[in-house]
């Protein structure tokens, strides 16, 4: 359009608005003004099309911007009464929140961290925890510009313009959480998150958020801008070094990962340190060992994202950014330092462990994750054991053990002086792989030992090993060994009853056993020491001499039956997806402690206690609470119990496991305990015998013990011809003099007096000795047998009584085998039956020996009765004579 045209135009607008004006003015009815400027408007049909568009372009804009103020108006009011809402709601929050004096804040958001606490049960202190953080102060002036630069320009681009918040980045990041709840990218400033370090708790609270504003805004007033970013780069956590340690601080995550001084990394290397603080055991190329990870390249692709952002804020040139993001940074990565050892204790490391742990599960719940979810991903276990481990030791809790001191003391000091009675130490060379050279070493034979307090589950007391100084494995929590027959009553024997699948009376053959697999292979299990019986004997004995082959028979039938063994371990506190897993209980090799990986002296001995307390499995544990600085609890063990078992089938496994002491493999222990009271006990010895069990409790306390070689550079084993005696006798010797030294000190907590008191619902009656039934009859080859002989009394689950006898009453039973057993049994009967007869006859003979004897004496006293009376006054004489030479 030409200028002239324009011109024109514009003026005829001008006019026809004149006109409109004059028109609004005259018109009587007002409310429809804009009617009628709408309808003038438009009234256009003398326009050419040029000046057409024209014009409705002016009218649309014109509207457009009216209806614009109209909307500003609304949201105003409306923004207005909303900032006040949210201003009011906010004032509410704080309103009882003293506010803090710029000392209290200078000392907050410059400590570096605040110590925890472990205890005894009685709250003596055990020891301060000992952060393994690694941390160096440095000024402003000595970090590296290109540090400070991809700070800011990565955490917080307004720092050195906001008053300690953005307000536009909070309503970004409530949106977000709003809409995509979980994706925010957080509103926090860099002053923000130097306060939720240091001031506050981790909670997601609108509470929290509300101080945090609050205490930000109060910290820009009180300190300026170097302050606040120099506190920030020195308490911050920045994951590990290359030596396994946590490390806070700039200074010492520039020198533990390259190897230099804050002032002297590249832009590369800058950025990879700046990226570290939002997600430090993520982004760290380092695992809990100083160990360099299979993958790094989250910590890359953040060290990326600080290049980009440092180049968006122009801190850096194009030129620099394509250098610094060709370059490898994980060349840079320093190799592997080992850390040096500090010598602590057995106590403090395994209640520092089960602290982390606890505070691991509190952080998992709080992310609504699960302990299976954990183990089926290492990194992300890796990343909140790592999170919960520095949480533990700088945040200022008191963890509350379960350990008794005087226990625990007597207990070092018992293991200390009998342990060089378990074995001899091994000497050899080994050879380092990696450096070639070789090294001298002595294995000692170790010892885990734990003390439950059955009604509560809490730990009295452990051994993890004989010497802290020369090994520091925790062998009472952490390694996981074969249990051998330890696992029978756990496994076996217990789920049966349970299951109606057995009673004590039950008869299980003790005869060669061949399993052929699919795959062609063959296993042909023996009793200790490559023998068996070739009996027929009753579960209890089977139990009570720990025999292999008929305990075999009866998992099989479990198996058979489909009943889920895994569940019953569950329930008994075992992780099943290390300890015990679910292919493991449905290998038959596992019913005698064949396992890959095994159980805690722990786990086993907790489990235990599920029979001392009538079936009831009470959580065994360490620590019993853990408070935050301020005394909130953080955790309390409360763990409700759990039902294993049923109360009579539970007092059936009790009865059968006192015979262990009284006739069976705990006899040896037995002998040499200095206290009495009810005993139930379990002995258990691995293949090989590279692990020595032995397993004891009274209603009160339970007490489980383990030896053997951790085997580091030779397989080594507890061998009978090392002179230290038998295997199972050492074992028991050693349990029983841990538990005679304990006993001398505290007897209470052994509880002898009580009993283990047998339910209304288990009953007692006499049973065939030879089958564990009623007397009855049987038909064999054609003929009917009456089955009798001698009885003993056994025990019964009232909805398991003893069963009647029949021809096939054996379980997991062949052919060959019941005929195997009739056989035996007739033959002893028919013998037991002449023998009868021949004790008939012999009685017969003796009797009519006797019988005769007397009618002989008879006779003869009848002739004395029949003499010639002047013979008696002789003999009277004769007596008198006698008497007189007497006196």
């Amino acid at each position: 359009m030409s200028k002239e045209n324009s011109h024109s135009t514009n003026d005829h607008l001008n006019n026809s608005e004149s006109v409109q004006k004059k028109e609004r003015m005259n018109s009587s009815e007002s409310s429809f003004a804009l009617n009628h400027e709408y309808e003038n408007l438009y009234d256009i049909s003398d326009y050419s099309s040029k000046e057409k568009i024209v014009f409705g372009l002016n009218v649309f804009f014109k509207v457009f911007k009216r209806l614009l103020i109209i909307l500003f108006l609304i949201l105003g009011v409306g923004g207005f009464l909303a900032t006040g809402t949210a201003t009011g709601y906010f004032a509410s929050l704080v309103a009882n929140t003293p506010p803090p004096t710029k000392e209290e804040m200078s000392q907050q958001i410059h400590r570096l961290e605040e110590l925890s606490t472990l205890y005894y049960a009685n709250r003596e202190p055990i020891a301060n925890v000992q952060a393994d953080v690694v941390r160096q102060v440095v000024s402003l002036e000595e970090i590296n510009p290109f540090i400070t630069d991809g700070l800011i320009a990565t955490e917080d681009e307004y720092f050195y313009h906001h008053q300690g918040v953005m307000p536009k980045a909070i309503l970004r990041a409530g949106l977000q959480e709003i809409f995509s709840p979980g994706s925010g990218t957080g509103g926090s400033t860099l002053t923000q998150q130097l306060v939720k370090q240091q001031m506050l708790t981790n909670d997601v609270t609108f509470f929290r958020k509300a101080n945090e504003i609050l205490l930000a805004l109060r910290v820009e007033n009180y300190f300026d801008k170097e302050e606040i970013l120099t506190a920030y780069l020195n308490v911050s956590p920045f994951g590990r070094n290359n030596r396994g340690e946590n490390i806070a601080g700039i200074a010492k995550a520039s020198e533990g990962i390259f190897g230099k001084k804050t002032n002297e990394v590249t832009l590369p290397q800058a950025a990879f340190l700046v990226g570290l603080p939002q997600d430090p055991y993520t982004y760290t190329p380092y695992n809990q060992y100083g160990q360099i990870k299979e993958d790094t390249s989250e910590g890359v692709e953040r060290m990326k994202e600080v290049l980009f952002r440092m180049l968006r804020e122009e801190k850096i040139s194009q030129q620099e950014y394509d250098e610094a993001i060709q370059y490898d940074i994980t060349q840079d990565f320093l190799p592997t330092d080992q850390k040096s050892e500090e010598r602590q204790s057995y106590l403090y490391q395994a209640v520092l462990f089960e602290a982390t742990s606890l505070i691991m599960e509190k952080n998992l719940a709080e992310d609504n994750l699960s302990w299976e979810q954990l183990a089926k991903d290492d990194e992300l276990y890796q990343t909140y054991f790592d999170q919960a481990e520095e949480e533990i030791k700088t945040g200022g809790y008191h963890v509350v053990s379960t350990v008794d001191k005087e226990i625990y003391d007597q207990l070092q000091q018992s293991a200390a002086q009998y342990s060089d009675e378990l074995g001899m130490p091994y000497e050899g060379i080994y050879v380092n792989e990696e450096t070639g050279y070789e090294h001298y070493y002595v294995e000692t034979v170790q010892s885990g030992i734990v003390v439950m307090e059955n009604d509560t589950g809490r730990v009295l007391g452990f051994v993890s090993g004989t010497d802290f100084e020369d090994n520091q494995i925790d062998h009472a929590f952490r390694v996981h060994r074969s249990p051998g027959s330890t696992i029978k009553p756990i496994a076996v024997y217990a789920p049966a009853l349970q299951e109606n699948v057995i009673a004590p009376s039950t008869i299980v053959a003790d005869t060669a056993y061949i399993k052929e697999f699919e795959d062609g292979s063959v296993w042909t299990p023996t009793n200790y020491g490559e023998t068996m019986s070739n009996e027929f004997m009753t579960a209890r004995k089977a139990l009570y001499r720990s025999d292999n082959l008929p305990t075999i028979r009866i998992y099989e039938e479990l198996l058979n039956r489909q009943i889920p063994i895994i569940d019953y371990l569950d329930k008994m506190g075992f992780n099943i997806h290390t300890s015990y897993t679910k292919e493991d209980t449905e290998n038959l090799a596992f019913s005698i402690g064949g396992v890959p990986v095994g159980p805690t002296v722990f786990e086993q001995t907790r489990a235990f206690t599920t029979f001392a307390n009538n079936g009831q499995y009470i959580k065994g544990h360490l620590i019993e609470r853990i408070e935050a600085s301020d005394g909130t609890v953080v955790f309390q063990e409360d763990t409700p119990p759990v039902e294993v078992f049923a109360e009579d089938a539970n007092y059936l496994i009790v009865d059968m496991l006192k015979d262990t002491m009284s006739e069976g493999t705990g006899r040896i222990a037995r002998g040499y305990m200095e206290m009495g009271g009810e005993w139930i006990a379990k002995s258990g010895i691995s293949e090989n015998s590279k692990d020595v069990w032995f397993i004891a409790a009274t209603p009160s306390i339970t007490v489980g013990s383990w030896i053997g070689y951790d085997s580091k550079y030779d397989d080594y084993t507890i061998n009978i011809n090392d002179g230290y005696g038998i295997e199972s006798e050492r074992s028991q010797l050693y349990w029983s003099r841990i538990v005679n030294d304990l006993y001398r000190i505290r007897p209470e907590i052994f509880g002898v007096e009580r009993s283990f008191n047998r339910p209304s619902s288990v009953m007692e009656t006499e049973v065939l000795e030879q089958t564990g039934t009623l007397p009855g009859e049987i038909t064999l080859n054609g003929q009917r047998y009456s089955i009798t002989g001698p009885l003993v009394k056994e025990i019964f689950r009232m909805s398991n009584p003893p069963p009647s006898l029949r021809y096939d009453f054996m379980f997991n039973r062949n052919e060959e085998e019941i005929q195997q057993f009739w056989g035996n049994l007739l033959a002893q009967l028919e013998k037991a039956r002449q023998q009868e007869i021949e004790e008939r006859n012999r009685q017969r003979q003796e009797n009519r020996r006797r019988s005769s004897q007397e009618r002989e004496n008879s006779s003869r006293e009848e002739s004395s009765n029949n003499a010639s009376p002047e013979e008696t006054p002789n003999e009277t004489n004769t007596n008198e004579q006698n008497n007189n030479n007497d006196d």
